[in-house]
């Protein structure tokens, strides 16, 4: 396979070159199916503006412009041609649009177009078998269509000689030829300017580059351009634009003689701190001291004296092995002598303790007395005979009152 030695076309330049080829098969099949010159425009304007930057296969422009079809609204189109004026004609065109849509269909791209059958079926979407056998079905009907309208014509009265030849000759004619006697619209010149006017603006694009071997590990360019700058001789080579202007170049001025009065030393008057060779005066000790400002001096502040010890108090030496002395007991009168109470009886660990009344079960105990009785069983016994009398009497009387 040889690669191209020249750039690729833009878009632009390939939808044009497709128009120029299929423009007029697209329109005549748009405006077949949709029976409107305008809309006709719209599908094949459509049609051409959605091709890739890649040459489409025909089938699929036909097939783009078939799905633009199915997407618009079909009219009914009058017939084009006038009877009177060219009878043969008008009667192939009548016989065309009397056979099925599909078959009419089907016939305007495999004997107008002149799509194959490959085509057909890419068109169509349907198998190479099936498209066929419709192409078959589609040439036999509208024959047989034809024959029929011819053999009428031919019987008519008032009928040209001339005219009754043609008649004989369509009816033995190919297809093909039969169908190009009817008058297939054509674009109109404005659908090419509205095809590439709608196309965006692009650039032609890159030439593909030749596969080449390098024979060097180099660039195929001298001197080497240097992106960096190298590590042994710092050079680097950059574009004249960014480096800078050299400076100007000034004439130097003419000498001067000397003036020997300006040379005198006691001619110019000089400051005393500009002297070059007088050293500057050394000012002693701080200079705020120098320039009597006693307030900007801060003195060292003095140490702060000494703490004093704190006082002691001498205390004589303990002996810790020697008691101390005894005090004296105090008497301040005599001593009352107190006996001791004697127990009532003799403690016996063995014996129970007496239980200790409490005073609840002493008032308990002396609430009752002797004589009183309660009766709490006998009202209880009322209560429940009391019950008994009312749930009887209900029972009894219930009945009474529901059954009179």
């Amino acid at each position: 396979m040889t690669h191209p030695l020249i750039g690729q076309r833009s878009r632009s330049e390939l939808i044009a070159e497709l128009y120029e080829r299929h423009a007029a098969g697209l329109f005549a099949y748009c405006h077949d199916q949709l029976g409107e010159s305008g809309s006709a425009a719209d599908a094949l304007v459509a049609v051409l503006t959605s091709v890739p930057n890649a040459e489409p296969p025909r089938a699929a422009l036909y097939a783009l412009a078939r799905r633009e079809i199915y997407r618009r609204d079909v009219s009914y189109a009058m017939p084009s041609v006038d009877s009177a004026a060219d009878p043969v004609t008008a009667l192939i065109e009548r016989v065309f649009r009397d056979i099925r849509p599909h078959q009419r269909e089907v016939l305007l791209l495999s004997a107008v177009c002149g799509l194959t059958e490959d085509e057909l079926s890419w068109v169509l979407d349907v198998a190479p078998d099936t498209a066929t056998e419709l192409v078959e079905s589609a040439r036999h009907r509208f024959h047989q269509t034809l024959s029929t309208a011819v053999a009428a014509a031919r019987t008519a009265p008032f009928v040209a000689p001339a005219v009754t030849e043609i008649f004989d000759a369509i009816g033995v004619a190919p297809i093909e030829d039969v169908l190009a006697r009817l008058p297939w619209r054509r674009p109109a010149h404005a659908v090419r300017a509205r095809v590439l006017v709608s196309l965006p603006f692009d650039e032609v694009g890159r030439a593909i580059k030749l596969p080449v071997r390098r024979l060097w590990p180099t660039t195929p360019s001298w001197p080497l351009p240097l992106s960096s700058p190298d590590q042994v001789s710092n050079a680097v080579v950059v574009p004249t634009g960014s480096l800078p202007a050299p400076p100007p170049v000034f004439d130097a001025p003419p000498p001067v003689a000397p003036d020997p009065v300006a040379l005198r030393p006691d001619s110019v008057r000089r400051a005393k701190h500009e002297a070059t060779t007088q050293p500057m005066p050394r000012l002693r000790g701080l200079i705020p001291s120098s320039l009597a400002d006693v307030s900007l001096i801060r003195r060292k502040p003095k140490p702060a004296p000494a703490p004093e010890p704190p006082p002691t108090q001498e205390e004589p030496a303990f002996d810790y092995f020697t008691p101390p002395p005894h005090a004296p007991a105090e008497t301040t009168g005599p001593i009352e002598k107190i006996e001791a109470p004697e127990p009532a009886e003799d403690f016996d660990a063995f014996k129970p303790a007496a239980a200790e009344e409490t005073p609840e079960k002493a008032e308990k105990i002396k609430r009752v007395r002797m004589g009183e009785h309660h009766y709490d069983w006998l009202w209880e016994l009322v209560g429940f005979l009391i019950c008994l009398a009312i749930a009887l009497a209900v029972f009894f009387t219930v009945p009474t009152i529901v059954t009179p």
